[in-house]
């Protein structure tokens, strides 16, 4: 939020309203003169207040589409005008902005140790492994139960009965109950279930219940061999260790640079201070489901971002911005529909802007690092 004040001359508003009386003139038909005849003196004394209100009405949206186009595109909400004093010289009014605070840091200040240890990276075997966990099927087997089988039971209290429940069998109490069991075979427990299970009077703790097994599963893993693999979309084997190869370093590198970025713009913010954050911009954030502490944080590191974009003068090219929208039209990204094409674009250039800031701060904080 920025406020500031605006003047006029006097001089200007009265040339302003000379402007618009000429039109004004062609217009309006007053008794005894021809439409568009009507002398500009009484034109002007006539409609003096009409043309006051209008000349300078569109002085300040002349003078606010000026003032906003310098914090385009982080243009958070409208304008608003506070005070309003007509002097004998000039007209002033308060303004106040909905656009990034003005910031004085030092970026020069920010430095950082990429020296870290770094954690144990995914290998692609361990990918690999998940991959088939992911695609394992359940195979009906004829013997007792074990810890990883999906189990089908009938559990019964009282008059109370659920049929087929699944269960993945583990290590809490009431799956080691389970052991041994084979199907069709029945036993009285007692049990600990959550207080979200489907029977309300054995809900909790030190419940009795009966229950019998209907049936047996065990978690088969697919085999690892190309067939697996173009199940998946892959050429063969070699082509999907290629590309898991391939998406771990990218992710890594994300991380890392994910990392690097939380540690750059925590000693910005602690380099910042105190600053005004739009209420606009806190509630904006607020929609994506972060609480209040969270919101407000998130809303602090964007009004940073767009301040610092705006005080090293970031641009955007036509290219990256058409490259952006094509990218959002194929994944039909939600939240667009609703917006006005003019909103939309302003909203892309941000992500845009604060991508191209956050980079910019990273090299700066590398370059400043390695100068020493």
């Amino acid at each position: 939020m920025q406020d500031l004040t605006v003047a006029f001359k006097e001089k200007n508003l009265k040339e302003e309203m000379d402007k618009l009386a000429v039109e004004l003139r062609k217009e309006v038909s007053i008794p005894g003169f021809r439409k568009g005849k009507v002398p500009i003196d009484i034109i002007k004394t006539r409609f003096s207040g009409q043309l006051r209100a209008e000349s300078l009405q569109k002085l300040i949206q002349d003078k606010m589409v000026d003032i906003i186009s310098e914090y385009e595109p982080f243009i958070y909400g409208p304008p608003v005008i506070k005070n309003l004093d007509e002097g004998k010289e000039e007209v002033r009014l308060e303004v106040s902005l909905d656009v990034p605070p003005k910031i004085d840091l030092d970026l020069s200040s920010i430095k950082i140790d990429e020296k870290e240890k770094e954690k144990d990276e995914i290998s692609v075997k361990e990918e690999l492994e998940k991959l088939r966990e992911i695609n394992s099927e359940l195979k009906s087997v004829n013997r007792e139960i074990r810890k990883g089988d999906t189990v089908f039971i009938d559990i019964k209290k009282g008059t109370e009965i659920i049929h087929n429940y699944s269960w993945e069998v583990g290590e809490d109490k009431f799956s080691k109950e389970l052991f041994g069991l084979s199907a069709d075979e029945k036993k009285e427990i007692e049990v600990e279930l959550p207080v979200n299970f489907p029977l309300k009077n054995i809900k909790g703790i030190g419940k009795k219940v009966k229950v019998s097994i209907v049936e047996i599963k065990e978690k088969v893993k697919p085999f690892l061999d190309d067939e697996f693999a173009r199940d998946l979309g892959f050429s063969d084997l070699d082509d999907l260790k290629k590309n898991l190869k391939k998406s771990i370093e990218e992710e890594r590198k994300k991380g890392k640079k994910d990392v690097l970025i939380d540690k750059i713009l925590t000693k910005a913010l602690d380099l910042a201070g105190d600053f005004p954050v739009s209420p606009t911009l806190v509630k904006l954030v607020d929609s994506q489901g972060l609480n209040d502490a969270e919101a407000n944080k998130s809303a602090r590191k964007a009004a940073l971002l767009d301040a610092i974009a705006l005080k090293e003068k970031m641009i955007i090219a036509e290219e990256e911005l058409d490259k952006w929208l094509e990218k959002i039209a194929e994944s039909e990204e939600e939240g667009f529909e609703n917006l006005r094409e003019e909103d939309a674009i302003r909203f892309v250039k941000q992500s845009i802007l604060r991508e191209k800031t956050l980079d910019f701060l990273v090299n700066k904080a590398r370059k400043e690092d390695s100068s020493e």
